[in-house]
């Protein structure tokens, strides 16, 4: 059986290697997509709502309108609306700003576990050299 050249040999790694940044890249390509999908569709669902409260509003305004509510009294009203639509705009601040920082200290756990594969694969490397040497010079 004849030698193959090393420029065409293929090894097991190779294969592994190839294929898996494929599908890696693959996958990557698709996150635009389906961040905009999802933003699509939940921009769509809030519109959904927001025109909701607006058909709501055509009607609730023929209503309270007859009643002749008093002005300070819809002035308290409003106050207070405006108090909770504040406080839950807070919220909303800092739910996203958590998280926000739940993915950035995701980020910091790969960037951690990804120094430390580094390192051991680096040191199993050494280790496992270290061990083909004393082997090859048993032969």
């Amino acid at each position: 059986m004849a030698k193959k050249s090393a420029e065409n040999e293929i090894s097991v790694c190779d294969i592994l290697k190839d294929n898996t940044t494929k599908v890696i890249r693959k996958l990557e390509s698709q996150i635009p997509q389906n961040i905009q999908a999802y933003s699509d569709l939940y921009t769509h669902y809030l519109h959904l709502l927001d025109d909701y409260f607006g058909t709501c509003y055509l009607w609730q305004k023929q209503y309270f309108d007859r009643l002749g509510l008093d002005s300070k009294a819809l002035n308290a009203i409003s106050d207070y609306w405006n108090t909770v639509t504040d406080l839950y705009c807070t919220q909303i601040d800092m739910i996203t700003n958590a998280q926000k920082s739940n993915i950035d200290t995701r980020e910091k756990m790969i960037d951690m576990c990804d120094q430390y594969i580094h390192q051991a694969l680096d040191y199993y490397g050494k280790v496992f050299s270290q061990a083909l040497s004393k082997i090859n010079e048993k032969k």
